[in-house]
């Protein structure tokens, strides 16, 4: 596998609380305080169209359709929901580094009937335990800027992948330029802060999100890192005027 080359990415200093502490650690924390809120945050910071960026992204996948499914960044299991849903898997591992995320996402699972089908695991996806070439497919919705060691992160991904196996990504980004970018900076900055401090007392974890989604690459420079840690390019696309885009990428060979 190649080793990554890439210099720029500076998302990493982009921390919560305080810059001493590492940022897995203070994410852990920072979820578990805003579990309970954490999903309506999400449908506002997303226009309200996460569930069919979810759902669009999820059919690119039909096509391959893969038996073993690991969700990292799992948080409530929405995404784990959606993906037996979709694509039928045989079985749906979801991880995450906040265990009061994953208590929501239980019961949601309870509800919907899946609890022999869809399990979840506190796990650090830099050092994930499960066994090489285990699954079919990976997906990551609006957790890898979230990363704190994104090479290490991407190369654990590669290693339980089966050959050829897919990962996808859905990612939330800045729209480029224009009046879109500075309207929607606005949306974030005014609104989204304000809706922020009605939801929870932690506003600074709501700040936290808007601003690591301005640190993280995405476009070419996020493909460049995945190339770089021995993935291949299948579909890159955008929604909703370049709010969010979605990566499907293929584990080559190492």
């Amino acid at each position: 596998m190649k080793k990554n080359k890439t210099t720029d990415v500076d998302f990493t200093k982009v921390k919560p609380y305080n810059q001493d502490e590492e940022k897995t650690a203070q994410l852990a924390r920072m979820f578990n305080t805003i579990s309970d809120k954490y999903d309506k945050f999400n449908d506002i910071m997303s226009w309200g169209m996460a569930r069919v960026w979810r759902k669009q992204s999820l059919l690119s996948l039909k096509q391959y359709k893969p038996l073993q499914i690991l969700d990292i960044a799992a948080g409530t299991a929405d995404m784990c929901i959606k993906a037996y849903q979709y694509l039928k898997p045989e079985h749906v591992t979801g991880v995450d580094i906040s265990d009061r995320m994953l208590e929501m996402g239980r019961v949601k699972i309870a509800q919907a009937n899946l609890s022999e089908i869809i399990d979840l695991q506190v796990q650090d996806c830099s050092t994930l335990t499960f066994a090489d070439e285990t699954f079919d497919a990976a997906t990551i919705a609006f957790g890898i800027r979230n990363f704190e060691k994104l090479n290490e992160s991407l190369q654990q991904i590669h290693r339980v992948l089966k050959p050829n196996g897919h990962l996808l990504i859905l990612e939330m980004n800045e729209p480029q330029k224009g009046l879109l970018l500075k309207g929607y900076q606005l949306y974030t900055r005014v609104f989204v802060r304000m809706t922020a401090k009605y939801l929870s007392s932690d506003k600074v974890a709501y700040d936290y999100l808007t601003a690591s989604m301005h640190a993280f690459p995405n476009g070419e420079r996020l493909i460049n890192i995945l190339t770089e840690n021995g993935f291949k390019l299948n579909i890159h696309r955008k929604f909703t005027f370049g709010v969010c885009s979605m990566y499907l990428v293929q584990k080559v060979k190492s």
